[in-house]
């Protein structure tokens, strides 16, 4: 995949570029309610996470960006023909190029619909 730097390309209602550093991971963290260290698999994420993700993966080019928006952003993709697959794929990308998620392990995919009693994000 192509990267902008320590970024990953996504194609949401325009090209832009999911980045996780330290600040984007300290926001997710508190969006979610529990350390990343404590997470679920990537493909037991219920979608209040994953828009969490996504907002805090986008928040490095738009710093008003709420959740809310970055919720819009998905559905523009999803009804774009997006998959869960590849924006799996791309957040899993995205974090191993931060440094947080090892790239030995093999990319798990979001799940195609939410996954019930998985842990969501308490805000």
């Amino acid at each position: 995949m192509t990267r902008t730097g320590r970024a990953v390309p996504i194609t949401l209602d325009h090209e832009r570029h999911l980045r996780f550093d330290f600040n984007a991971l300290a926001d997710l963290e508190q969006a979610l309610g529990y350390s990343l260290a404590a997470m679920p698999a990537i493909d037991a994420l219920g979608i209040r996470a994953v828009r969490a993700f996504v907002w805090a993966g986008l928040s490095h080019e738009d710093p008003k960006l709420t959740p809310r928006d970055a919720g819009d952003l998905l559905q523009t993709y999803l009804d774009a023909g997006g998959s869960f697959d590849e924006l799996g794929a791309k957040l899993t990308e995205a974090l191993q190029l931060a440094g947080y998620a090892r790239k030995d392990v093999p990319d798990a995919p979001l799940p195609s619909a939410p996954a019930t009693g998985s842990p969501t994000p308490s805000t």
